[in-house]
């Protein structure tokens, strides 16, 4: 089985949107009409959440009119932020169940006219080339065995000059399962921060900059722990996570804490 259909069984539920508006309805919210922050606590689904978002957002200068690709988009979150920030975006997954959940949550936050979701590989978009001011990819390498030929098509899709702010984890791939992104070592590709930037390089890109994310991330996550367990609430990333959340979210936890795993920002630019 290839990454793709890995990445495909993993994240598909056929229940999520059934789920997920469940959550929203029982913390009084219309899942018809949300602002783009409503949905926080599930759709940042990256560590570091919110916060890491707007890190990313500020790397990457996105701001009103940023033509911006987001790779691996999942329900749509970090599309709908940078569309809050006025960027126009186009958003590319290949779980069809999550890009149909965000074209309806798009519309619902308002910020309908300003995605287009597609069902698509990160390598085979079918986009013009040189369409995109921002590249982004959040929380996805981990699920991409072949992350040179993603490269080498954002690097197409960018414009001469264009900014790709890459957001993973990143490190070894000797780690106890499951994982937020997997449920086996058959299924995780997490690499190097050399490793990356090994690619990057190859891809035509030169990296600006690079930062370890994990002191934030965790604290974090920490936090949105504690705060489960002493006020739990209906909406939150186990919906997202599937299967064993608890069990995936402590085996991350225990990973960057041992420094195994390092959510690290790699801001590159294309050559």
């Amino acid at each position: 089985m290839g990454d793709h259909e890995q990445a495909i069984n993993r994240y598909t539920t056929g229940t999520l949107r059934e789920r997920l508006f469940a959550a929203v309805r029982a913390q009084g919210r219309d899942p018809g009409a949300l602002s783009p922050g409503d949905l926080e606590e599930a759709d940042q689904f990256h560590s570091g959440g919110t916060a890491a978002t707007m890190d990313l957002i500020r790397a990457t200068g996105i701001g009103p009119g940023t033509r911006v690709l987001d790779v691996g988009s999942g329900i749509g979150g970090a599309a709908r932020a940078f569309a809050a920030h006025g960027a126009y975006v186009t958003a590319v997954d290949l779980t069809e169940e999550f890009v149909e959940l965000a074209r309806e949550l798009n519309h619902a936050s308002g910020l309908g006219e300003s995605i287009t979701s597609l069902c698509a590989a990160g390598e085979d978009t079918g986009l013009e080339p040189g369409s995109f001011d921002v590249a982004t990819l959040l929380h996805v390498g981990m699920n991409l065995e072949d992350k040179a030929s993603v490269f080498a098509e954002v690097h197409r899709l960018l414009a001469p000059g264009g900014v790709f702010g890459v957001y993973d984890l990143m490190g070894s791939n000797d780690l106890h399962y499951p994982q937020p992104w997997a449920n086996e070592a058959a299924g995780s590709f997490v690499d190097t921060v050399s490793g990356y930037r090994k690619l990057l390089a190859e891809s035509g890109f030169e990296v600006e900059r690079e930062q370890d994310m994990s002191a934030p991330a965790l604290a974090a996550m920490a936090a949105q722990g504690r705060t489960q367990r002493e006020h739990p609430m209906p909406l939150g990333m186990p919906i997202i996570l599937g299967s064993d959340p608890v069990d995936r979210i402590g085996n991350v936890m225990a990973a960057m804490d041992a420094g195994t795993l390092a959510p690290m920002l790699l801001v590159a630019r294309r050559r």
